[in-house]
């Protein structure tokens, strides 16, 4: 169980890599469109390309779709992103001053997502899948990997310890993070680790549902335009980092509210102290350091709520992210909808403490809950009983690069 395979990637040449990748996260139109315009080798161009007639035939859509195309044999041509000529499996290492991640990057069988061999533990919207599904449909680019943990493999970390030991197939460093790959394309050595892969117990996506999902919708209906279909097709399988569960990080999302109606800061305050025990605080003690603690701030003063804990009767109600809702958010400011209610803002991953408190100062926001993040413990068994987690429960490090490791659909 899981079903892994060698591929050919689209990997940047040394000479262009760290013109190509970029980080994708708070990446918005506006900002890639002011890389585009400084980079001209930037990944952005496959992902935000730049129409530059709008009187062609076709939709903006269509156009862009079809700029995609011409700009990725352009990169093709020019030598800025290469195409390997064998199959292989990656291995991944990513460092910083912090923190050290090395994982697997490979593909996927669709099928053991849809036969939850891959566990989940998250709810995915179609509104989102659509996009994405349009996207590998219409460039056959599979350029965002899905992260996946599994439970520490002694046998994948003897691999991991011995290849990278050698010399990196690809070796640079970006704002202060040294990546490098290594490529497996020997027969033998592609054969053992899937043959580990297929003997591992279980696994769990950790980040990356709605691409896991668009790319298992699409494979399907591949599938039934194929009269040909065998199963081995890039269509069958996504792109994904396989990390052990002792290297992967959850960080929290803080839950930031804007409130439209009149703040009684004493009601709500009565409110709390009435369920739980609150204590004035330093500001910068505001980020719990232990479960069942939330960190609270409004009108420049700082909180520390000590949640009651329910005896792990039920883990998923347990959970601090379920508390704070069901206790706080929805009874006291009628948040019932957190992924949908427009006063609802999350912030996750490592923060700037102070900036994020000067948004409240500022009146950008009214109030914040700070977060203790999840257990990887915790989110297994929510994934082993087949339950899904609270919406913006937990951010998965490490995030990776577009354009660094790209798996084609033909």
């Amino acid at each position: 169980m899981p079903k892994i395979k060698p591929f050919k990637a689209i990997l940047p040449s040394t000479a262009f890599v760290r013109e190509v990748v970029i980080s994708l996260e708070n990446l918005s139109i506006e900002s890639a469109k002011e890389i585009r315009g400084k980079n001209p080798h930037s990944f952005v161009h496959l992902l935000v390309p730049k129409i530059e007639n709008y009187y062609l035939m076709g939709s903006k859509q269509e156009l862009a779709f079809k700029k995609i195309s011409e700009n990725l044999e352009d990169f093709l041509q020019n030598k800025v992103l290469v195409k390997d000529h064998e199959e292989a499996i990656y291995i991944y290492q990513q460092t910083s001053p912090k923190h050290q991640y090395t994982g697997f990057w490979t593909v996927s069988s669709i099928d053991d997502y849809l036969s939850n061999q891959i566990k989940k533990h998250e709810l995915t919207r179609a509104e989102r899948e659509r996009g994405l599904i349009e996207y590998v449909k219409e460039t056959g680019l599979d350029a965002n990997p899905v992260l996946i943990t599994y439970p520490t493999q002694t046998d994948l970390e003897d691999i991991i310890n011995q290849k990278t030991k050698e010399q990196p197939d690809l070796d640079f460093e970006l704002d202060g993070v040294h990546h490098q790959i290594w490529k497996i394309n020997q027969p033998e050595e592609v054969k053992r680790v899937v043959d580990i892969f297929e003997n591992m117990p279980v696994s769990y996506i950790a980040d990356g549902h709605h691409r896991a999902a668009a790319a298992s919708t699409f494979g399907i209906e591949r599938r039934k335009l194929n009269l040909k279909h065998q199963g081995a097709e890039e269509y069958n399988f996504f792109s994904s980092v396989y990390i052990s569960t002792n290297q992967l990080d959850i960080l929290a999302f803080h839950r930031f509210i804007k409130l439209n109606e009149d703040i009684h800061t004493k009601e709500i305050l009565e409110f709390i102290k009435d369920k739980f025990n609150i204590k004035l605080i330093e500001r910068n003690q505001i980020l719990p350091q232990s479960e069942h603690v939330l960190g609270f701030y409004m009108d420049a003063q700082a909180y520390q709520i000590q949640l009651k804990s329910y005896l792990k009767e039920d883990i998923l109600t347990d959970l601090d992210v379920s508390i704070l809702q069901n206790e706080i958010l929805e009874p006291l400011f009628q948040i019932t909808n957190p992924r949908e209610d427009k006063r609802m803002h999350f912030i996750g991953g490592e923060i700037n403490v102070t900036k994020q408190l000067e948004l409240i100062d500022q009146g950008v926001y009214d109030l914040a809950f700070f977060l203790f993040p999840i257990a990887v413990s915790d989110l297994i068994k929510i994934a082993d009983i087949g339950e899904t987690m609270p919406p913006k429960s937990t951010w998965f490090e490490p995030k990776f690069l577009a354009g660094l490791v790209t798996h084609e659909i033909n």
